[in-house]
């Protein structure tokens, strides 16, 4: 049975809201701006009702993309936090954007609108988001949008299928040649951040990300051993990784040489939380005359160990990379160690052969 409220609003306007409740079948209600538009609409809901032609509700025309939003950062389990967490700051962008906005009424259009407001507006940082940081915003919000037409049942399409991406520039491929790591380390050396030469270092040495490295804690490097265990990584997994003799003796000189009693290895100066070498490091890269990013390191290792003969598995299980496209852009490295390999094996080979004949 349909029900039909009058209801004035605010501003004087008058509308008319229908409810309609019959047995076995979800109770829907919409508004109109007369009273005969709200019986036409009422008389052929209940009509397709009975006849089973009406299959639910406008979810669309009812919740806004706040409500989208909110029901998918409650309903998510993460599988990776760390990621999640920038998931969240993305999606929390498009929310102050669109939070009022009925999802019927979020168009590509306007989504494309709002793309192109990403790479114009600033961040905290003061800097200009990057095309590939824009895709990352896209892809966030299309995560969402998918969620609501294949489980939810709240949009028939994802509006942001439609929407082109950035064209993102290659992978970073530039590492450190021998010399220019050795004139950084000297030039680390001399800085003031108390840790900035033995992140570095650890840097080249293991391939580890920044976070990995100023996150890590005393309780995770065993001596005895001699591996270090970073547990809050990138892609969410516990990783151990061995350390070369060069490696445990600095950690065992940052070890003696602390001033404040501190879980983390690289603490900040009142021990409570991981150091912070950002500012010493652009100043090294810069009278090193460098153009390089501290990732630059992670790339430097993994280069230098493919071309000493690692393989992509060794190098991918030191790095923790999970996938072999990640692992493939150091392929064209090994060709010099696969070389030296072959031509000691071909040496051998024809030299029984030359012998033997």
């Amino acid at each position: 049975m349909a029900y039909i409220e009058k209801r004035t609003h605010s501003s004087g306007k008058t509308s008319y809201r229908v409810r309609i409740r019959m047995r076995g079948a979800p109770s829907i209600s919409e508004s109109f701006p007369t009273r005969r538009e709200a019986k036409e609409w009422a008389s052929k809901m209940e009509a397709d009702i009975r006849q089973g032609r009406y299959f639910g509700r406008s979810e669309s025309k009812e919740r806004t993309f706040a409500d989208l939003v909110d029901r998918y950062m409650k309903q998510k389990d993460p599988k990776n936090p760390k990621s999640f967490e920038k998931c969240v700051v993305q999606l929390l962008w498009w929310k102050e954007h669109l939070k009022k906005y009925y999802l019927c009424h979020i168009t590509p259009s306007t989504i494309s609108e709002l793309k192109e407001l990403l790479l114009k507006e600033k961040t905290p940082r003061g800097t200009l988001r990057s095309q590939s940081t824009a895709n990352r915003y896209l892809a966030a919000l299309s995560s969402v949008f998918g969620m609501a037409v294949k489980e939810w049942n709240w949009l028939k399409e994802n509006p942001v299928s439609k929407i082109s991406r950035y064209k993102e520039g290659k992978p970073r491929d530039r590492f450190l040649t021998k010399e220019e790591i050795e004139n950084l380390l000297n030039i680390c050396k001399k800085s003031k951040s108390p840790h900035l030469y033995a992140v570095t270092l650890f840097a080249i040495c293991s391939g580890a990300r920044r976070g990995e490295i100023l996150s890590l804690k005393w309780k995770d490097v065993d001596f005895d051993r001699q591996t270090a265990t970073f547990r809050d990584t990138k892609n969410g997994e516990t990783r151990t990784i061995p350390l070369g003799s060069s490696l445990l003796n600095c950690l065992l000189a940052e070890r003696t040489k602390r001033v404040c009693i501190s879980e983390y290895v690289f603490p900040s100066a009142d021990g409570k939380r991981p150091g912070d070498i950002r500012g010493a490091w652009e100043n090294a890269i810069k009278e090193a005359g460098l153009a390089i990013c501290f990732h630059t390191l992670r790339h430097t290792a993994a280069s230098h160990l493919t071309m000493g003969g690692a393989s992509m598995i060794e190098v991918g299980a030191i790095l923790g990379h999970k996938t072999l496209a990640m692992i493939k852009r150091y392929s064209h490295l090994s060709v010099t160690a696969a070389a030296k390999v072959l031509s000691r094996m071909n040496d051998e080979v024809l030299g029984i052969s030359v012998n033997g004949a």
